[in-house]
């Protein structure tokens, strides 16, 4: 199996650059990309070719909490790994099936065990979900539920989330 693709997201610039430095020493890593928002993360995720998202929680704009939820809704998504300086949110980030949550600092030989999470949940075959195929959406109150292959792409578009579908966003 080829080696990972990671994503680190966090606004921290000493965060990243480490963080990104450390998992690019790991020989199970191929490649690591690096940005600082949960909008900018959404983008770089279309494309489909991230196979672990290390996600800061609190950041400006979407939480990484947010990211995870977008992500959690989609058929193919890739690993969430939350490092983060706060323990709060661990129950809620294992809820949204994060595969291992980190807090700062991080240690390397804690990273390399989140690492070995990752490429072991990369292993195990997804459940099929029977419920593929729809996404609830909240719009003016009321919920709808979308399908999912109506999905042509997400748009973050500051605290919110725009899905666009064949129909319309």
């Amino acid at each position: 199996m080829p080696g990972l693709r990671v994503l680190v997201v966090d606004d921290e610039l000493p965060v990243r650059e480490e963080l990104g430095f450390l998992l690019a020493r790991d020989h199970r890593i191929d490649n690591v990309t690096a940005t600082d928002s949960g909008a900018e993360a959404l983008k770089l995720l279309e494309r489909g070719d991230i196979d672990a998202v290390f996600l800061d929680i609190a950041m400006p704009g979407l939480s990484g909490l947010d990211v995870a939820r977008v992500l959690a809704q989609f058929k193919t998504s890739p690993q969430i790994v939350f490092v983060t300086a706060h323990e709060a949110h661990a129950v809620e980030a294992f809820e949204i099936n994060a595969v291992d949550y980190l807090l700062k600092p991080v240690r390397e030989v804690r990273l390399a065990e989140a690492v070995r999470r990752v490429v072991e949940a990369r292993e195990q075959p997804r459940e099929a979900d029977d419920s593929d195929e729809t996404i609830s959406v909240e719009l003016g109150g009321v919920t709808r539920f979308i399908q999912r292959s109506d999905v042509r792409y997400v748009e973050a578009q500051g605290d919110y989330v725009r899905l666009h579908t064949a129909a319309g966003s």
